[in-house]
């Protein structure tokens, strides 16, 4: 994980601490999210609400939904985990279901599609390792623009008819 937060702060670990300081430093100033979800947020969610913790983290997260990723609740957690059961569970989670025209819940946001994106995204890992940070976004933007023709023509190709919402 990186981020230039407009100082010399830079984050390179996914230490449970700084993770926490990334979220807050990304939304400081901005309208913060309702819900965070994050493969391991059982152990990022007690981190947050430790009496023991920075105050201004405790208070960032106090109304921020934490839950893991719903494949990482069904297939990754141990059924034991009781504090991830009781915090961390997606389906407590209203909020992030509706209904659909058939009355069967759906979730709002496909996290699955999500830890795909995250994979494709790593295969360009090491070709951007020593970018500055314009070649990298520029590179990026390119190889998502060429991935997003291709899957175009294929759907095309298959009979989905893609189209491009206006």
């Amino acid at each position: 994980m990186w981020i230039d937060t407009g100082s010399r702060d830079v984050l390179h670990s996914e230490a449970f601490s700084l993770v926490a300081k990334f979220v807050v430093k990304t939304f400081n100033g901005r309208q913060c999210p309702n819900h965070f979800i994050y493969d391991t947020n059982c152990i990022l969610s007690q981190y947050v609400h430790n009496p023991k913790t920075d105050p201004e983290i405790q208070n960032f997260f106090e109304n921020i939904g934490l839950s893991v990723d719903v494949f990482h609740f069904k297939c990754k957690h141990k059924e034991s985990d009781g504090y991830c059961a009781k915090h961390c569970n997606p389906y407590q989670f209203k909020e992030m279901l509706y209904v659909d025209e058939n009355g069967k819940e759906r979730w709002f946001f496909n996290t699955s599609i999500a830890e795909q994106t995250n994979a494709w995204f790593g295969q360009y890992h090491s070709m951007c390792r020593e970018m500055g940070c314009i070649f990298y976004e520029f590179f990026l933007n390119e190889m998502i623009l060429l991935h997003n023709e291709q899957m175009k023509t294929k759907l095309y190709n298959d009979g989905y008819g893609p189209t491009y919402w206006q």
